[in-house]
């Protein structure tokens, strides 16, 4: 089989079961030459953007790549994802060993750093820094319409390797809730601009394979927040905490039955040795009040979109296998480098 030209689009907290014909024509369209895995794929945990991106492009776990939260604990300190960036070996290394060249374009500026993009052949926005004639969404991260203003520029035609990354409905579902006719109206606006930009690809579309995924899921919050960390420290507990929205990275070596006495927490999931994500019930977001509607980060939000579609001969039969499994976030990667004949993986 012809090498693919992969797209791989992230549509920043896009609902997994929002797509219908007349709501999102572009993603149906794509799925009616592939597949929509209506139950979605699983996200890694933390359910919260900078993990999973970093996932998306390396095909590791955040164990792996270092990025657990927005920090990475590769150094046994937080420091903040963007500037560490990935561990883990990124889908651009790839390409650029291989001689296939790969571009990025992120809604979110700070992408730049998570995702190891700067090893692209081109990327945007340059440096992971906004250029002030952007216009932005309303928590201050690329629109929308900024990603399809700035694709031209990094000249698709010509690359083997495509990652978007588009983040307005991430905004509108912080910002109004997980679902209602704000949210709706974004996820219309957001399907429009991916019908832009596949567009540009038409001419050879024969050999691309687009695949469209979110990085999680929403869910309400009440007011208010659980500080884990307040609370480690009137423990006299050695133990640092990163609060991630529903969600919370407990470092340091603890046992589960100390864990269960810690406020509201009701779940937890070892990530590594020393590192443990507790989550609590409904609603309970941890460390600040955002004043925000939703948020993520806990189990309850890791669903993700899954949506393949395409020219080339491999996107049915991708379809084929989504139909069979579900697909986890750290799927992905090793699929592309496939696709994309970066060695070593069977593609079928």
């Amino acid at each position: 089989m012809k090498r693919a030209r992969v797209v791989l689009a992230v549509l920043d907290a896009f609902p997994f079961g929002a797509v219908e014909a007349n709501r999102t024509p572009t993603l149906f369209a794509l799925a009616e030459q592939g597949v929509y895995v209506e139950s979605g794929g699983e996200a890694v945990l933390s359910a919260s953007t900078y993990p999973n991106h970093a996932s998306l492009v390396t095909g590791k776990s955040p164990s792996e790549h270092g990025i657990f939260t927005s920090h990475s604990w590769t150094s046994g300190e937080p420091v903040a994802a963007q500037e560490a960036g990935p561990s883990a070996r990124t889908l651009f290394e790839d390409c650029r060993d291989a001689d296939r060249r790969a571009i990025a374009l992120l809604g979110d500026q700070n992408l730049v750093g998570v995702c190891g993009a700067s090893e692209a052949d081109a990327h945007w926005p340059p440096n992971g820094v906004l250029p002030p004639s952007a216009p932005l969404g309303r928590l201050g991260y690329g629109a929308d319409r900024a990603v399809v203003g700035a694709m031209d520029g990094l000249d698709p035609a010509t690359a083997d390797f495509i990652f978007i990354q588009l983040d307005e409905v991430d905004t509108a579902r912080h910002l109004e809730g997980p679902w209602n006719q704000e949210v709706e109206k974004q996820c219309q606006a957001t399907d429009a601009a991916l019908g832009e930009i596949l567009e540009r690809l038409k001419p050879d579309w024969s050999e691309t394979l687009v695949i469209v995924v979110s990085d999680h899921d929403h869910e309400k919050v009440d007011p208010g927040a659980v500080d884990l960390a307040a609370y480690a420290r009137e423990q006299g507990l050695d133990l640092k905490i990163d609060h991630d929205g529903t969600s919370a990275l407990v470092v340091g070596r603890v046992d589960a039955s100390d864990l269960a006495e810690f406020p509201a927490v009701v779940g937890m999931q070892r990530l590594a040795v020393d590192k443990t994500l507790v989550w609590g019930g409904p609603g309970v977001q941890f460390g600040y009040d955002w004043n925000l509607a939703a948020h993520h980060g806990s189990p309850r939000t890791a669903g993700q979109l899954v949506v393949v579609g395409g020219g080339h001969p491999s996107a049915p039969s991708l379809g084929e296998r989504l139909r069979k499994t579900e697909p986890r976030c750290t799927d992905w990667a090793d699929w592309i480098r496939a696709f994309l004949d970066l060695g070593g993986i069977s593609a079928r």
